[in-house]
């Protein structure tokens, strides 16, 4: 399985539309339950992200589905890393 970092930001109109979003969020979060991907861990953040999720795939396109599915909600806007355990980063570049 593949790790990925999805960075989460709750869009500005949706802040609008709706004074409290938690079901909304909740909502979106579902297509990683949808596509049978376990969320690692979930984290609320103060700075640019609203949220940063940590999440195992089998590859990156059924990554970039599940962000797809959330971005297409327009309740969140994500960006998606594919990343590697550095011990493992370290072995490639030797």
């Amino acid at each position: 399985m593949a790790l990925f970092i999805m960075a989460l930001t709750i869009n500005p109109s949706a802040k609008k539309m709706h004074p409290d979003l938690t079901h909304q969020v909740d909502d979106s979060l579902n297509a990683f339950k949808k596509n049978n991907v376990k969320v690692i861990n979930l984290y609320a953040t103060l700075g640019r992200y609203d949220y940063l999720a940590t999440f195992e795939a089998p590859d990156q396109a059924l990554a970039f589905k599940i962000a797809s599915q959330i971005n297409s909600m327009g309740i969140l806007e994500t960006e998606t890393w594919p990343v590697v355990p550095y011990d493992e980063f370290s072995q490639l570049i030797k």
